[in-house]
């Protein structure tokens, strides 16, 4: 099909009447549309990386870890002993319920991006029909309006537009695009709005060219899981050659049976490897994922709920955002000149021509309804760089909406209008110029025709919600584009600190006062986009973890490049497709639950991996003390389940339902050291010491091995006890309950343990070790204590 629109024709046409240009702008036909399909040009993209049911099965199944444990199981099976195997069960269980979790977690995923996702306007058969953005085919007429993020690469058919491309470019700075001016896809409508020719669909898309990536939002990483890769990775290393090692001993130096030999070694292997952390924490998350899903919370990055629970400092915008972005015109307040009798029918065919869609002008165009006659010439769409929108309107002259500051810097507002602001009312001033190609350089010379006051209400749970983050170590501050006196009278309704300090961001005009205002105040108003984008980084730079909400493009720039961005689900299209978290209800408090899950899953993380890494921790010296001391190891596959369940499982599972969202403190590594290193330091004491004093004490090594598996329980239970510290209630309850179902199991399955019965003699050994044991525990834990709070955390 030959393109059906000339460029050069549609400018030398050009006479800056909408009329003229519409009678070139057409659409395509529904058989014009068909004929496309058939052809293969519609805009069918890649689709994202979703995982099938079979992805995440075998992502699940075959993994580093369950190759070690078949490995382990068949080298058992071989040697038929049974009792050893108990764990198989226990590693299919977790591995089914982290199978369900994953799945259910990308379906709740799948359900909300079908709420937000993005549609485009096309002109077809004359009229305006909104489809999906894969039903685009090419040559189709687009209509597209600010905060659109554009699908396809077009060309510009009638108005100017402003566009950033700062997601394709990392260049920051608005571009403006004239008729005949390419649109690239990726990018997005800041100001104005325009029908554009689609030229490009699908794979031949500029962003898709050079990486879908490009056009979205930046990756998130898991500080957690990369810290378990680490150690897994480590250990991973240690494996083989200790293996090696346990068996040349047993049957080249010691000879025991092969039996007795995959028995001990197995032992040792199962307890080395704490992968199982990594799928904690990922069966955690994705948990996360379906609770906030739950609640209207679409989570588009995983990790990013990691990265909120550590966030030091959350930005949030104002209109939209702290207030229900419900405007309303309070009042209309006209001056005397000589167009004051015609004000209502000059703001009527203002709102009729403008081609902003933003709400305040959504707002204009629902209170002034009644005729238009005068007909729009040229215009100059709003930006929230220019705080302004102008249009020519015929036999009129051009008039201008926007900051009263801004137009009329020395104008003074009636006190009613003062009083207004000062208790949040937006405030916009129009204006007359008799000039439109010289009004934006001789804007002084404007006439005032009328003030406007514009209502916008609170949020009802902004209050609430603030003082949550107030409580919880998390530093609010409000960056927004309006007037700084109305900014900071809604701030104070809501209970943002300081909030009667304020500073107005027009001007500032160094990058060293722009830090000093972002570090030192808590409103900040009039804003640009690219203001707003430096002020996150400042904050970056000062180590700051931020959380930045917005809804419009003006925070797009912003959002992109802050640690957690969260968008509103009422926001342009360009906000919610960069942010890591989409508020589909809109609703502030939301937020609150979503710091709660992340902090939540953290904690719950961090006080499971000590218990995971106690085990690795004694395991990797105990088996490093046999090969040095030539002794068999001292456990068998079935003591370590029952260890597993009652130091890692039962006590890890049951701190869940504690609903700790304090802000982590420490990191996993120090954590880890503060409570999982000196127990397992003592343990491995006490393995030397029996090893050592067995003899004296004419200890069996099946006597000595019995007394070392009670210590080895007990002194668990002791790192449980310190983590669990300070002890109320419910924690009681948890390690009593422990404790007893401990000894209960351990009784009733003693034939499968393979222990020696506990005489009154070897009761004694046992507490003289358990008591050496704790001792040593607590020394340790005393030096590790002060050297962690005598070299803090960075």
């Amino acid at each position: 099909m030959a393109f059906p629109y000339k460029y050069d024709k549609i400018r030398n046409s050009y006479r800056l009447k909408m009329g003229d240009i519409m009678s070139e702008v057409k659409g395509l036909t529904s058989q014009q549309v068909k004929e496309q399909v058939q052809l293969g040009h519609v805009n069918v993209s890649p689709k994202p990386l979703v995982k099938t049911n079979r992805q995440i099965f075998c992502e699940h199944v075959f993994t580093l870890f369950n190759v070690y444990n078949f490995v382990i199981a068949c080298a058992l099976i071989y040697v038929k002993a049974w009792s050893s195997l108990f764990f198989v069960l226990i590693v299919t269980m977790n591995t089914v319920i982290h199978i369900y979790q994953d799945i259910r977690s990308r379906n709740m995923v799948a359900r909300l991006n079908l709420i937000i996702s993005p549609k485009t306007k096309v002109l077809r058969d004359g009229c305006i029909q909104e489809i999906d953005n894969e039903e685009i085919v090419l040559n189709d007429v687009v209509f597209l309006e600010t905060g659109m993020q554009i699908s396809s690469d077009c060309i510009v058919l009638d108005t100017q537009v402003e566009v950033d491309e700062s997601l394709l470019t990392g260049e920051a700075d608005p571009v403006l695009k004239d008729i005949g001016d390419h649109l690239l896809s990726g990018s997005f409508i800041i100001s104005g709005a325009c029908h554009a020719c689609v030229e490009h669909v699908g794979m031949d898309n500029y962003a898709t060219k050079i990486a879908s990536e490009a056009r979205k939002r930046k990756p998130v990483t898991s500080e957690l899981v990369k810290t378990f890769k680490k150690v897994t990775r480590f250990t991973s290393m240690l494996v083989l050659p200790i293996s090696i090692c346990l068996l040349y001993q047993a049957m080249g130096i010691r000879n025991e049976t092969l039996n007795t030999t995959i028995v001990n070694t197995s032992t040792a292997l199962l307890g080395m490897l704490p992968i199982g952390l990594v799928l904690l924490t990922s069966v955690s998350l994705a948990t996360s994922v379906v609770r906030l899903g739950k609640r209207k919370v679409l989570v588009q990055e995983m990790f990013s709920i990691e990265t909120l629970s550590h966030v030091d400092v959350l930005c949030l915008d104002k209109t939209g955002t702290l207030t229900q972005g419900k405007m309303q015109v309070q009042d209309v307040y006209t001056f005397d000149t000589q167009w004051s009798h015609q004000f209502s029918l000059i703001m009527n065919s203002f709102v009729k021509g403008t081609l902003d869609n933003n709400a305040t002008s959504l707002t204009l165009q629902d209170y002034f309804q009644g005729e238009a006659p005068y007909s729009t010439l040229r215009r100059v769409s709003f930006s929230s760089a220019r705080k302004w929108s102008a249009l020519e309107l015929e036999n009129i002259g051009t008039i201008i909406v926007g900051a009263p500051e801004i137009i009329l810097p020395d104008f003074v507002l009636p006190t009613q209008i003062e009083e207004a602001k000062h208790q949040g009312a937006r405030i916009l001033l129009i204006a007359r110029h008799h000039d439109f190609d010289t009004f934006q350089e001789d804007m002084m010379h404007s006439v005032p025709l009328a003030v406007i006051v514009i209502l916008d209400p609170l949020r009802e749970d902004a209050k609430e919600t603030i003082q949550f983050f107030k409580d919880n170590d998390v530093d609010v501050k409000v960056i927004s584009g309006d007037n700084p006196v109305t900014v900071s009278a809604l701030a104070s309704q809501a209970g943002i600190e300081n909030a009667q300090n304020y500073i107005d961001a027009s001007t500032l005009s160094t990058p060293q006062e722009l830090e000093d205002a972002i570090l030192n105040y808590h409103v900040i108003g009039r804003a640009s986009p690219s203001q707003k984008h430096e002020m996150i980084l400042c904050l970056q730079k000062h180590k700051q973890k931020v959380a930045m909400t917005g809804d419009g493009v003006n925070d797009v720039l912003a959002l992109k490049d802050a640690d957690v961005s969260i968008a509103m689900g009422s926001g342009s299209d360009a906000a919610k497709q960069i942010s890591q978290f989409v508020v589909i209800n809109g609703e502030l408090s939301t937020m609150v639950d979503v710091v709660k899950e992340g902090r939540l899953d953290i904690n719950n993380v961090t006080r499971s991996a000590s218990m995971y890494y106690l085990k690795t921790i004694y395991t990797i010296l105990i088996s490093i003390t046999c090969i040095l001391l030539n002794m068999p190891y001292p456990f068998i596959p079935f003591q370590m389940t029952l260890l597993d369940n009652f130091v890692e499982g039962f006590p890890s599972f049951m701190i869940l339902f504690e609903k700790n969202i304090s802000k982590q403190k420490e990191s996993i590594g120090r954590y880890t050291m503060r409570y999982s290193f000196p127990n397992a330091i003592a343990i491995v004491l006490c393995v030397i010491a029996l090893k050592l004093l067995a003899p004296t004490l004419s200890l069996s090594l099946n006597q000595a091995f019995t007394i070392l598996y009670y210590t080895t329980a007990i002194l668990s239970i002791h790192m449980i006890y310190r983590i669990y510290s300070p002890i109320n209630l419910y924690r009681t309850v948890v390690l009593i309950v422990d404790i007893v179902a401990f000894v209960l199991v351990s009784y009733i399955t003693y034939d499968l343990l393979q222990l020696a019965p506990v005489t009154s003699l070897l009761l004694q050994y046992l507490i003289m070790t358990l008591l050496f044991g704790l001792i040593v525990s607590t020394c340790l834990s005393k030096i590790v204590v002060h050297y962690l709070d005598t070299h803090p955390q960075d």
